[in-house]
Formats: structure tokens, sequence, C-alpha cells
């Protein structure tokens, strides 16, 4: 994307983000990159077809800068892709070739897990001393001399392979809990010799590291290092970051700096969910910036153009990261610079698909954008048909509003019919949910989207056998939901109801984030352990509610696809700032005159007991199939798609809205994939 692709409209708006860079001596056409991330697309550790259009389709989509998966650069440590073998260096040609042709720089991070990681031989983790990672909990190996210099070479081999791959500068991870970390925290790092002790013993390896990786490189090649503080007591705070980087940046080691935030001991600062404001690492990390002369670089939940403007113009910030935006919208750049930002698919930071599903099933995806990291098989430019029907998707929520997208770009003629005023099925009530609403954007896409491709959108319309028979479509897709469970379902008791819950008057989400009046203490028993159990708790305690949360699990919230720590853990401190108690690992047994009785399944004599005004089951949806039942055996092509096949998360509702239309192409084959846990899409 050249300059001259950006509107004048554009360029008004936003002369910072759109102004070109040089860093070093990469020049860049912008100051929007896409820092380092692991993707789990890297097969075998190297770099594949589906890495390659990964990175093109975001390099078209405007992207100035792209950092391909970190780099192993030891045995003792496991990355993505495997820079100690030197025939690495073919796919980097290959992708860096590719990418280099969307006018996009590349770089790649040289990491050293440290204490998080476990060496491939299953031996302990290397560190700077004996001390666990809270992640991993496994006491570290304490580096030696043999075992520092064979770290140093390995570094110098990976920086080098990386150079002769053509990628055009590297960054060396000193931050996040790895292995420069474990040296300068002084929680961490409890050595006696030269490597311990005073900060100038503690900053040593990251110093001998990024010296022999200047001379190996050369001088003329940009080497950059990304730094973080653990955001933990007693560990690296932001001054000590700041004293890191003038150290560095007197000492001539790097050309630029990526700030982060967090570790392991801080890992709900790392990448933060939808609970945390855009910019929210600024704090920390703007001072940080603005005390150096070196190029910086930033990151923390930007979403949109308008939020990078803002940072670059607050000054000492050079380039602002967008990689989980860019996942979700890989055209994110050029729709801004076109004058469509109304089209970008927006990412809701839910960290479901893309952390979550790396965490879940070892490769990244993403929620909303059923293409990312399927760019081959499942991207947009894929969808044309080469014979365009009269599409009728019956239905508004996720589900349906991706195969009405879908179907349009494919060429089909899409008419898409929903019961509601409105779309986004059960999406709508996150609106209301105090942390979550950023979610609703979603829905104005959609709505955007749509009408943008010209789809036949009718609200406020109930399909019937005998509407779809008046409409004639020749191909239906039926994605027609779920609706809550009221009838007392619990995972671990599913014989029977409590005792007396017939005559109980209940409650669900959809009911309480609709608006439902509740009494002063609310009791919820919750089977799904996900966000929707969050949004409902956050909006009765931000009410003043006395909330007793019973649950099956032994979390708030465990069933998230992230690490517990990361999401879980910050929404559960969010919720006992109010009136809230949390029972975990329990089973409701009665319900009678406004009282709960429940225990757990391990002690089930030890009962408890709690009076309510409200109870509110969620027990995980049914779904509403019937009429696709119905219309199985008429004279056109059917699918049941999403929730209507069983309620599961919103992934699911995306991704099968999406493959709907291309189950309609002759030779589709049945996708090969695995979802979470079941539920709601909400």
């Amino acid at each position: 994307m050249s300059a001259t692709q950006v509107t004048a409209d554009a360029s008004l708006r936003y002369p910072l983000t759109f102004s070109p860079f040089t860093l070093k001596n990469v020049e860049l056409r912008n100051r929007i990159i896409r820092t380092s991330m692991g993707s789990g697309i890297p097969a075998g550790g190297l770099i594949n077809d589906d890495l390659i259009a990964f990175h093109v389709a975001r390099a078209r989509g405007g992207i100035a800068l792209t950092y391909i998966d970190p780099a192993k650069t030891h045995w003792s440590s496991p990355a993505f892709i495997d820079n100690t073998r030197p025939e690495v260096v073919d796919g980097m040609l290959r992708l860096t070739s590719a990418v280099h042709a969307e006018g996009t720089a590349v770089f790649q991070q040289m990491m050293h897990g440290g204490p998080t990681n476990i060496p491939q031989d299953g031996t302990a983790p290397w560190g700077a001393s004996a001390v666990p990672d809270p992640g991993l909990g496994m006491v570290c190996r304490p580096m030696t001399r043999w075992m520092i210099d064979e770290l140093v070479a390995g570094f110098v081999t990976a920086g080098r392979h990386a150079q002769q791959g053509g990628i055009d500068g590297i960054e060396v991870h000193g931050g996040h809990g790895y292995i420069f970390s474990s040296f300068l925290s002084p929680a961490t790092n409890h050595r006696t010799d030269e490597y311990g002790g005073p900060f100038e013993n503690r900053i040593r390896l990251l110093c001998e590291v990024l010296g022999a990786l200047r001379d190996a490189v050369g001088r003329d090649y940009p080497v950059g290092v990304r730094l973080s503080a653990d955001a933990a007591e007693h560990q690296t705070s932001g001054a000590d970051i700041a004293r890191v980087v003038a150290a560095l940046e007197e000492q001539d080691l790097v050309d630029f700096v990526n700030l982060s935030l967090g570790s392991h001991y801080g890992r709900d600062l790392l990448m933060g969910g939808i609970h945390e404001p855009p910019g929210y690492q600024l704090e920390v990390n703007g001072d940080i910036a603005r005390g150096t002369s070196l190029p910086t670089i930033v990151t923390g939940r930007f979403g949109a153009v308008d939020q990078v403007e803002s940072v670059l113009g607050s000054g000492g910030i050079d380039l602002v990261a967008m990689v989980r935006a860019t996942i979700a919208d890989p055209d994110l750049v050029r729709k801004t610079a076109e004058g469509r930002a109304h089209l970008i698919r927006p990412c809701i930071a839910c960290n479901q698909a893309c952390a979550g599903g790396l965490n879940t099933r070892g490769r990244v995806s993403c929620t909303v954008n059923p293409s990312a990291g399927r760019e081959i098989a499942s991207g947009d430019d894929s969808l044309a048909s080469a014979l365009p029907r009269r599409v009728l998707v019956i239905g508004g929520g996720p589900c349906g509003a991706e195969a009405a997208r879908a179907g349009a770009l494919a060429g089909h003629a899409v008419t898409l019919v929903e019961a509601a005023d409105e779309l986004g099925g059960q999406l709508r009530y996150v609106r209301n949910s105090p942390h979550r609403k950023d979610l609703g954007r979603l829905l104005d896409y959609y709505q955007a989207v749509l009408d943008d491709l010209g789809v036949d959108v009718r609200t406020g319309v109930t399909a019937t056998a005998d509407l779809v028979r008046e409409l004639a479509p020749d191909a239906i897709i039926v994605a027609t939901g779920s609706t809550p469970r009221r009838d007392g379902f619990q995972t671990l008791r599913p014989w029977a109801a409590p005792d007396g819950f017939d005559s109980a008057d209940v409650l669900t989400s959809w009911d309480v984030m609709g608006g439902a009046e509740t009494g002063g203490t609310v009791v919820i028993l919750d089977e799904v352990g996900h966000y929707e159990t969050l949004d409902v708790a956050h909006l009765l305690v931000g009410q003043g509610r006395r909330v007793r949360l019973i649950s099956r699990f032994s979390l708030i919230a465990a069933s998230l696809e992230m690490r517990w720590d990361m999401i879980g853990a910050p929404n559960a401190k969010l919720l006992y700032e109010g009136d809230f108690e949390f029972y975990p690992r329990r089973v409701v047994t009665s319900v009678r005159d406004g009282v709960v009785t429940f225990a757990s399944p391990e002690a089930p004599d030890d009962e408890e007991t709690i009076a309510y005004d409200d109870l509110v089951t969620i027990s995980g949806n049914v779904p509403e199939a019937s009429l696709f039942e119905q219309l199985r055996e008429g004279p056109w092509i059917v699918r049941v798609v999403g929730d209507a096949v069983g309620p599961r998360l919103l992934e699911a509702a995306t991704y099968e809205g999406n493959q709907a239309i291309r189950s309609l192409e002759p030779g589709w084959v049945r996708p090969t994939i695995r979802f979470g846990q079941s539920g709601s899409a909400m």
C-alpha cells in the first residue's frame, strides 16, 4: 500500500499514523506494525505455505512491518521456528520475498523461554537461579559458564540464519519472565557471581547476547530488544526497565526498543482481555518511551487507527503494534486508509481462539475471523461460487450473519430473515455487560458489511415453512440458534433437577442481561464457567446486589480457553470488589421456599444453604432445530449450523456460518476441527 493509496481524508485524520518511518535502515510505509506472536502455524519448526499466506494477507492489508513466529535459539527452549537449523533459511527466503512484494518489512524475534519452557530432552528448564516459574512450576537449573556460552552461541546462529533468510531485522526477547527476565529480576536472580547481585551484573547476560549478535550480523543490520516490567511486587519495575533501556542505549547495543508489560507473575497484563482498555500498558511504558532517544514500539490492545493516532500524538512513541486486531481483520490498515473503517471486522479481545487456540489446539485462529490462519483453504478470495444461487439464511445471530456475508462474497443472491428487530442473536445481550460492551462492535460490523454487500436483510420476520416455500430459495442455511435451559439441569447430577426446582421462579442469563429486575440477594447456578457467567455476575455486582455464585467448577470462569490467571483471575478480582461470594465444586440438591441447598460431590452430606431473592440458572442452551427438520425434504439444499446443531461458543458459530456457504460447492470436504466446550455463543 503506497502513500498514494491513502485518501485525502485519511491523511488529514491520521497524519502521524500514515507517515513513513525509518527504523535503522528499514523503510516503513506507516507506523502500524505486528509484533511477535507464536502462531503454531509453522510445521516442524520450518516455514510452510500457510504461514506465508498468513503474513502476505496482513502485508496486503497495509501493515508496515510484520514479525514472523519467534525463533528457537537453543535446544534448551522450544519455539515456533527452529532457527538453530540451516534448512530454515529456504522457507524464510520464500516468506520474505512474498511479503516484501506487498511493501511490508519482516522482522523476527529471538527468544529463549528460560524458566517457562521445558527443554526438548525433558530436563529441567534453564534459569538464573533455582527458582520455579509460577506457570510451569518446575525448579530451574541455574546456568553455569558453559551453559551461558552455549546460549550466546545459539542466539548468534539463530540471528545469522534470520539474516540469511532475508529477515530485515531481529529482536531479542528480554521480558515476560523468559531467560533474560530471570536474570534481570532481583526476585528470581539469587546468584552471587558476576551475573547476580547489582544491576550491572543482572543485565550482563542480555548485554553479552546483544553484543555477540551485533558482531555477527554487522552494525548496519537492525537489532532490537523487547522489555517488560513484571508488574509484580519486588520484581522488575518500570523504573528498572527504563534503566535497562538507558544502559543498552549508552552501550550502543540496540537500534530500537519494543515495550511490553507483565510476566508469569503478572500474566493478565501480557495480553489484556476485553476488561482492559486500549492502551492499558502505556501507564508504565509511556514514560519509558519518552525517556529514550531510541525508536520505540508499544502495544496494548489497540483496535482502531484512531487509538494509534492518539498514542503517536502523545510523543516519544514511534510505532504501535496491532496484533490481535489484524488477526481479526488483516485489511484493517488498508480499509482505514481507503475510508472504509466502518467495514473493519473488530477484535473483541476475547482471547478465545488466538492465544486461547494456541493454548488448547496448538494453533492460532480467530473467534470472529474464520479465515485467520486458514487463508489458503478458507480465505475470502476462495469463496467465489461456480454456481450462484438464491440463498436464504434463517437467523441473524453471528452464525447466520457470517453465512450471509460469505454467501454474498461468493456471488449468491442472499436473503436473511431474523425474528428479532435487529441482528445479533444472543450477542445483543452482551451490549449490557459492564466489561464486554466492546463486543457490540461485532454486531455493528455485520450490519454494515451486509448492507455494503447488498444482502436483503429482513428483521422482525419469523421464518416458517410457508415463508420458505414462498421465497423459493435454491439453498437454505438454518442458523436458528439456541435458547437457555430453565430446567435446573446440572452436569454432575443429570438424572433430575434439584428437589423443588419445578415450582421455583428462575431467571436465565438472557433475562438478567435483558434488564430483568432482581432482589437484594441473587444466587447464580453456573454450569458453563465462561464469559456468560462473568457477564451476569459483573452486572449484578455492579447493581449492588449480593451475588452468590455456585458452580460445578473449581475456579470462576474455569472454562475460558486462556490460562485462568490471564482472564479468569482479573475478572474474579473485579467481582470481589463487590458483595460477592464463590462456592466452587458444588451441586444444588434442593430449591425450596427461597432457600437453595447445595453440597460438594465429594462430601454430599455436608450441606450448605443460602436464602435468596432471585435464582439465576446458567445451565447451557438447547438447540432450536425444529425448522430444519421441517425443511429437510424440500426441493432445495439445506444446511443447519451453529447453535442450532448444538450450543457452543462464538468461534464455532462464525466458522460454521462461513463453512455452510463453502459446503454448497462441489468437492467440498467436511473440515476437521475441534472447538471448546458447549454452552452458548454469548
